[in-house]
């Protein structure tokens, strides 16, 4: 039996996690008589959702094109922590028939997936717990959390147990000066925008080691965050403001305010940078100048069904507007490129993720996406040498290139003619070669010289642009990168974007298997070759 192997740990610091967890499936496999034919690994992902892990998505690509017939791996929770996520790679893995085997639990089954997954989800829920109390210990005993704040130096040091000191900060005298005249500028009236202008034709870095620019200063009013809301400047820490939760769906951190009275405030008075009265002046100022921000949460508050439902139609109609201007939608990477193989209609979007041929009865109709990316993307992932190389060789770029070669040969010779025949002239001539018809005789071959260069120059691109490049594992290397990020989000625009440049047609058949008595379906890709070779020499520039 074909087996896939699946590792995953949490963090960098769990350095061998990953290959001890393999060699000991490995192990596993060898004493039930498995053969191990693929490793799918996440290197320090947390196991709180499945969605971002590129690992275990290629796992379920590869169950979905039947690369082995187990899964490996040492326990449910390198799956997932996520009772959801858990339940729903199990479900999956029945649908396409692939069992589940682990070296702590054995062959999984409906019972571990309802006990085991609430254990681990419990357990993620507990760390998090433990670490959120932890931080606000540190706080409450005077530390300082989070990494580099403008102003202030870092300090490495230990305490009377030698154990490091963290949070521990001093002073950095020339930030605190730039803090200091930042405020004072502030409270003195000058706009964000002057204060930053000074400060970066003056040469003096931000925070991030960039340019200063206005969001640096006041961030989010509704977060308050920014360099001129920050506490510490006034000798006090606040902390607790923000939690982070992990969405349902997508699995990415969303930080999230706490209400006030959840915040932990505590005074660290010999870290304070601006004196008292002049920091609660600027928080003063700063409330006044966001007063339209207030009055934008406040308003509707105070207006009528009708106002309301006159913003909103003004706001979808100038978002189309942005959307149409800048292009900031991002298609599917198969759109406005995927025909029906039997009537070589489009195959569009009909509803709900669904896509379809035009044509009624069509076996290629009401798709799911999740259907469609999955072939395209091992259509588009075929390129290779071989097929780079098949490109160039066809008779007809052979043709091309011949064709060319040819007219390269016949214009060098032609203007070797011309520069031979214009040096015959000069010497007969000699010095004397100075009346209007000799210096337009002149003009004119050197006009035809400098056409015939054009004309060689424009050949010889040409001839580059049929000929195999010699930059094919630059192309596939580029080429697998993209694939690699399609697989991880099939709608990143950094893969869609390039990947749809040099797709010239997709093409999708349907056979109907008569044992299994479905229909098999199939994508079929053909390249756009010119544009492969544009894009790498623009990579290459």
């Amino acid at each position: 039996m074909r087996a896939g192997i699946y590792a995953r740990h949490s963090t960098d610091k769990q350095g061998t996690s990953s290959e001890d967890q393999i060699r000991r499936c490995q192990e596993f496999c060898r004493f039930k008589g498995y053969d191990v034919v693929q490793i799918y690994r996440d290197e320090a992902l947390s196991g709180a959702h499945i969605e971002n892990r590129p690992g275990i998505n290629a796992l379920l690509i590869g169950a979905l094109n039947g690369q082995f017939d187990i899964v490996i791996a040492e326990d449910l929770s390198r799956i997932s922590r996520d009772q959801a996520d858990t339940a729903n790679f199990f479900k999956k893995m029945i649908f396409l028939g692939v069992p589940v085997e682990t070296v702590s639990e054995g062959l999984i089954n409906e019972l571990h997936i309802g006990f085991k997954s609430t254990l681990n989800a419990l357990y993620l829920r507990d760390l998090a717990d433990k670490t959120h109390r932890g931080v606000v210990a540190a706080v409450l005993r005077g530390g300082v959390p989070g990494g580099k704040l403008y102003g202030y130096d870092l300090v490495h040091a230990l305490d009377e147990s030698g154990e490091p000191i963290r949070g521990k900060r001093t002073i950095n005298p020339q930030q605190a000066a730039i803090v200091r005249e930042i405020f004072a500028a502030y409270d003195a009236g000058q706009k964000l925008k002057h204060i930053c202008e000074d400060l970066n034709r003056r040469g003096i870095e931000a925070p991030n080691g960039g340019k200063w620019a206005p969001t640096t200063l006041v961030g989010s009013f509704v977060r308050q965050t920014g360099l001129l809301r920050q506490t510490l400047y006034n000798g006090t820490i606040t902390f607790n403001k923000m939690q982070y939760r992990k969405h349902p769906e997508t699995g990415r951190r969303v930080s999230i305010m706490r209400p006030e009275s959840e915040w932990v405030t505590v005074p660290i008075p010999e870290l304070a940078i601006v004196e008292e009265n002049l920091f609660a002046s600027v928080q003063r100022s700063l409330d006044q100048r966001s007063a339209r921000q207030r009055e934008r949460k406040l308003a509707p508050k105070v207006m009528t069904e009708e106002e309301k439902r006159e913003i909103s139609i003004n706001r979808s109609r100038e978002w189309r507007r942005s959307q149409v201007i800048t292009g900031k939608r991002v298609n599917a990477v198969f759109g406005g490129k995927l025909y029906c193989g039997k009537h070589g209609e489009p195959i569009v979007a009909t509803y709900a993720r669904h896509y379809s041929c035009k044509s009624k009865g069509c076996p290629n109709r009401s798709l799911n996406y999740d259907q469609i990316i999955a072939m395209v993307i091992k259509a588009i992932s075929t390129l290779d040498q071989d097929m780079i190389k098949a490109h160039f060789d066809n008779a007809d770029m052979v043709k091309r290139r011949s064709k060319l070669e040819g007219e390269i040969k016949r214009l060098r010779k032609e203007l070797e003619d011309i520069r031979t025949g214009l040096n015959k002239v000069i010497d007969a001539l000699g010095p004397d070669a100075r009346s209007h018809e000799i210096r337009a005789f002149f003009d004119d071959k050197s006009e035809q010289i400098h056409r015939t260069k054009l004309d060689i120059s424009q050949c010889e691109r040409q001839l580059a642009d049929t000929s195999l490049p010699k930059s094919i594992d630059r192309i596939l290397a580029r080429h697998n990168k993209l694939i690699a990020k399609l697989r991880v989000w099939s709608r990143d625009p950094e893969a869609v974007i390039p990947l749809r440049q040099i797709i010239d047609r997709l093409t999708l058949h349907a056979t109907w298997d008569e044992i299994e008595e479905r229909w098999d379906r199939k994508c079929e890709v053909t390249f756009d070759f010119a544009a492969i070779i544009a894009a790498d020499k623009r990579h290459s520039q």
